[in-house]
């Protein structure tokens, strides 16, 4: 019966499933109640947990290469930007560098001026 009502369209994600389901007349969408219970759980479902798994991976090799030279503070510091590493390498370093050296007088005076 679904087939029927999609034959005209194509649907290539669950958020396009989601949208026609969410269009049809409320009686007939009742029809088709655990279709949309379906669509809810997919849509609610992360995708990977790949993510989670690297985030640990990264932390254990950072932790295997720096146990002993680095403050707990700093590690996780350093695990932040080894897995968000494509939003740091978007960053202008000198843009960086230069709010670094400007934030106090000491800094200043230590780095001298950033170009």
């Amino acid at each position: 019966m679904l087939g029927g009502l999609t034959k005209d369209q194509a649907f290539h994600t669950v958020n396009d499933l989601g949208r026609f389901m969410a269009a049809l007349h409320p009686q007939t969408r009742g029809l088709f109640s655990e279709v949309e219970k379906l669509i809810h759980l997919c849509l609610c479902l992360p995708v990977s947990i790949a993510c989670s798994e690297r985030s640990f991976s990264a932390l254990r090799r950072l932790k295997t290469w720096l146990r002993s030279k680095v403050s707990q503070c700093r590690l996780t510091h350093m695990a932040l930007l080894h897995v968000h590493k494509d939003i740091l390498d978007d960053l202008n370093l000198q843009d960086v560098i230069g709010e670094f050296i400007h934030r106090t007088p000491e800094h200043k005076s230590t780095f001298g001026v950033c170009k």
